[in-house]
């Protein structure tokens, strides 16, 4: 909705798209498309998409001859080590005999004639206006070049171009490529000698910008590529060597470095072909002021964040102009309303709102976002066109930056109707309905981190590391094969609830054009994707399941989607811990309902390291122990998590697996799921001494607090964004002697990734029996037929229990206090456990058996989930097992 200054206001109408610009909604184009749509942007004059696209025509074909020959280099990334250098060998001795092949050759005459063609183009972007001196020449290129596809190497015609992140999600335009030139032009002699390398793949598309800015100053500057981990070309290499022996100077250009590591390689590259330190410069593009520490003492010219001419053209003057090009209407005035939103840190478009009145005394509320260069950033005006009953209305696009309506009303998470609900699944289905394309491109993206291939990283961590070795064999194609889509179709990549606005009484999707070919590529053709991203491992259930409702799936995909939406794009890791464990309960128990509720004996489980493993970056529980705690309800047992987990993950669980109830915070707090009830454990005044640690370890440096622990406190040592750690004594022992003799009253359980301190009076044991009380009947408790734990905290909770055990993992202090410690590690061990309750292995006999009709996909996923049953001993049958899936699922 348009924030409009009195009732007269209007925003003038959005104009009907005009012929002629060219408007992809899909981006990743093969080598025959993007020869299609250069000649038709030469037969137009548009000289910034015919230079994009003759740079991405270069950019697929070197790629194609540089791809990874038997994916070795892929493989030695995964691995590492002497393993990783033996393999790089390997790649390069199958790259030197590839050389020689006739058709390898013809694919380099035919990239030197696409160069040549790409930096003609160059020229025209830096001349400004000049136009073209020869269009019909160079559609005879073109055409020439089109003609010669059948000559270039197989896999070239199902290659796909690679966007620039720079010019396409990062807001640099082709003015800041000539920035940087004449930048560095100022520090050359006049008519010096310039070889320009870009780094593969934005660099692909600054080097030649940045060569063509040094030619138009009279200088010598050829343009060539290098893709970081790989040799450069032999007639580059050559080439390369003949200049610096004349005297040239190299400058090296890339999109803005996060740790300019890939930077640093080419420097080596190039020394290693005789260039002088002192002969290199990197022209750097940043993101903030200052350049990587790991470039320190490299010779650089410097592009500043703040020095982009995206925020010249932000500035609300300029947006007045642009938008009276656009509306055909004067603007007489222009301001800022409210502050620009401006993230470099996550590498996401800048925008701004101003404030804008027109001649005819109406003011407008709009929103000035950048979108990419030319038709890389036009693509939003081609969404907003074939999807205007649900997307923010686009104003108009120019240069670089799309301007639309500023909306006032965001979504509330937490108000959400099922009347949204409808509208986000209807506006999914719509969306595929309104953007299809005829093949899943993504399906061949191997290398590239499509969706697909992010789901096969984050689950290869259930195989330890024996999972980089069984990706390209057996589990990239297996989840491959379960994101399948019949009907692929342009995806949005960034419905969360954070996009949506209310527009009176309609939902409107913003950003709608940001991340399916955004800078993190996740490349993705299926609509579920967008579903899946709405609300990943909600809270609210009620949300989740009338997204299914609305626009059915298979679980298996909707499951990976989930974990891909979950993932932190720079590290790979979860962004949501708990979302990520509610997103794979459910699942198992989608695939596996719950029985009804029991009244029987409590069976006490410990979560960590047995009922549930961390192995992919969060708790949860594999299929193994879910159909075992399955198993025990069908015999009318209570399975009750007890753990040092918070309440809230406690609650989750009871809630998505139909549990009684559950110990929580090692007995601080009572959960009863029946009535809903909390029943703190804690004294007060013991409360009132956690509030003040709390608050103590809260102030510490590198430390950061749980917020889910309520009644105790889980504490972390991070640094430099790493994984967190056990707080070390030097932080810990100062805040807790702060506390005086307090301190005697609390209780510190130090694990591997976290410091926990509870109360002293309460352990897991005394949570259980105030559980007992509460779930028993006619004022008795309810009997513990069985506990399983593994650590020392779980001795008390064993203790009460009828029989007590301990998965084969168990602490030498569990095994010293005379407990059963089973032949079984983790969640085997709780199958083991409760074969022992039951007298046979869960899911045997006619009560127990799993829930008929799971398919080929299903056995798929519950095979790859379950590798972590047995721990590390039992990976090799994981390993084999999983094999055997994904021959199945073919």
């Amino acid at each position: 909705m348009v924030v409009p200054s009195g009732p007269a206001a209007a925003v003038p109408e959005v104009p009907p798209i005009e012929p002629g610009p060219l408007l992809l909604p899909d981006l990743l184009l093969r080598l025959d498309e993007v020869l299609e749509h250069l000649g038709t942007c030469l037969r137009s004059g548009d000289e910034l998409d015919a230079f994009l696209l003759s740079a991405a025509a270069v950019q697929i074909v070197e790629d194609v001859l540089q791809r990874d020959p038997l994916s070795l280099r892929r493989a030695a990334k995964f691995l590492g080590g002497p393993v990783a250098t033996a393999l790089g060998g390997a790649a390069r001795a199958v790259e030197l005999g590839q050389g020689w092949s006739a058709s390898r050759r013809r694919s380099t005459a035919w990239c030197a004639h696409a160069r040549a063609l790409r930096d003609v183009c160059a020229d025209a972007v830096v001349a400004d206006g000049g136009g073209f001196r020869d269009p019909a020449g160079l559609l005879r290129v073109v055409a020439d070049l089109a003609s010669r596809q059948g000559e270039l190497d197989r896999v070239t015609p199902t290659a796909l171009m690679r966007l620039p992140a720079c010019f396409r999600g990062h807001d640099l335009l082709p003015e800041d490529a000539v920035t940087l030139a004449h930048r560095h032009a100022r520090t050359l002699d006049e008519g010096a000698e310039v070889l320009v390398v870009g780094l593969r793949t934005s660099g692909s598309y600054l080097a030649p910008l940045v060569a063509a800015a040094l030619r138009a100053r009279g200088m010598r500057a050829p343009a060539l590529s290098s893709r970081p981990g790989h040799p450069l070309f032999p007639a580059d290499a050559d080439a390369l060597r003949a200049a610096v022996s004349r005297g040239a100077r190299v400058a090296i250009v890339d999109d803005a470095p996060r740790s300019g590591a890939s930077l640093r390689r080419t420097v080596d590259l190039v020394r290693a072909l005789g260039v002088p330190v002192d002969a290199v410069t990197l022209l750097v593009p940043l993101f903030g002021d200052r350049s990587p520490a790991g470039l320190a003492d490299l010779h650089r010219v410097e592009l500043p964040y703040s020095e982009w001419s995206v925020h010249r053209l932000l500035e609300p003057a300029a947006v007045g102009r642009a938008l009276a090009a656009i509306w055909g209407v004067p603007v007489v005035a222009a301001e800022q309303a409210g502050t620009p939103r401006s993230a470099p840190a996550h590498r996401h478009h800048v925008e701004t709102a101003v404030l804008v009145r027109t001649a005819d005394g109406r003011e407008h509320q709009v929103v000035a976002a950048g979108a990419g260069a030319g038709f890389l950033g036009r693509h939003a005006l081609a969404v907003a066109e074939a999807l205007p009953r649900h997307v923010v209305a686009a104003h108009g696009f120019q240069d670089g930056l799309v301007f639309r309506p500023r909306m006032s009303s965001p979504v509330d998470g937490a108000e959400i109707t099922p009347a949204d609900v409808a509208a986000m699944a209807r506006y999914v289905r719509e969306r595929a309905a309104a953007l299809p394309v005829d093949v899943d491109r993504a399906v061949g993206l191997a290398g590239r981190e499509p969706v697909w291939e992010l789901a096969a990283r984050l689950l290869s961590a259930a195989y330890g590391r024996i999972g980089v070795l069984l990706r390209l064999p057996f589990l990239d194609q297996l989840i491959r094969d379960l994101c399948a889509v019949r009907h692929p179709s342009v995806v949005d990549g960034s419905t969360g609830l954070g996009h949506w606005f209310r527009d009176g009484g309609t939902l409107r999707k913003d950003r709608a054009d940001d991340l399916a070919f955004g800078n993190w590529d996740r490349a993705c053709y299926d609509r579920i994707y967008d579903l899946a991203g709405i609300a990943p491992g909600a809270a609210d259930g009620d949300l989740v399941r009338g997204l299914r409702a609305a626009c059915p799936s298979d679980p298996e995909r909707y499951l990976l989607y989930e974990l891909v939406h979950l993932q932190e794009p720079a590290t790979g890791r979860p962004s949501d811990e708990h979302a990520c464990s509610r997103a794979v309960l459910r699942y198992l128990a989608e695939r596996q309902p719950p029985p009804p509720p029991a009244g029987g004996p409590l069976c006490a489980l410990d979560l960590d390291g047995v009922l549930e493993t961390q192995v992919l970056g969060f708790s949860a529980p594999t299929p193994t122990g879910w159909q075992a705690v399955r198993a025990l309800g069908a015999h009318g047992y209570r399975a009750v998590p007890v753990t040092g987990r918070s309440l809230a993950e406690v609650r989750d669980r009871c809630t998505i697996l139909g549990l009684a109830g559950g110990v929580a915070e090692y007995g601080s707090v009572v959960y009863d799921h029946r009535a809903g009830r909390i029943l703190p454990q804690v004294d007060p005044s013991d409360l009132a001494l956690l509030d003040q640690l709390r608050s103590a370890l809260a102030a510490a440096p590198h430390v950061e607090i749980d917020d889910g622990y309520r009644f105790g406190i889980r504490a972390r040592y991070v640094r430099d964004e790493g994984r967190g750690r056990r707080l070390p004594p030097a932080v810990l022992d100062p805040a807790l002697d702060r506390l005086g003799a307090g301190r005697t009253r609390l209780r510190v359980i130090t694990g591997r990734y976290q410091t926990d301190i509870v109360a002293a009076a309460v352990t897991k044991g005394t949570g259980l029996r105030a559980l007992a009380t509460v779930l028993g009947d006619d004022g008795s408790p309810a009997p513990v037929a069985m506990a399983i734990g593994d650590t020392d905290e779980d001795l008390p909770m064993l203790r009460i229990a009828d029989a007590g055990f301990a998965p084969a993992n168990a602490t030498s202090g569990v095994r010293d206090a005379g407990v059963v410690v089973l032949g079984a590690p983790h969640a085997a061990g709780v199958e083991k456990a409760v074969d022992r309750v039951l007298g046979h292995r869960p899911g045997r006999c006619a009560v127990c058996r799993p829930t008929p009709g799971a398919d080929a996909g299903a056995r798929a996923l519950s095979t790859v989930l379950d590798a972590p049953r047995s721990g590390r001993r039992g990976l090799l049958l994981a390993a084999v097992r999983l094999g055997i899936a994904a021959r199945a699922l073919r």
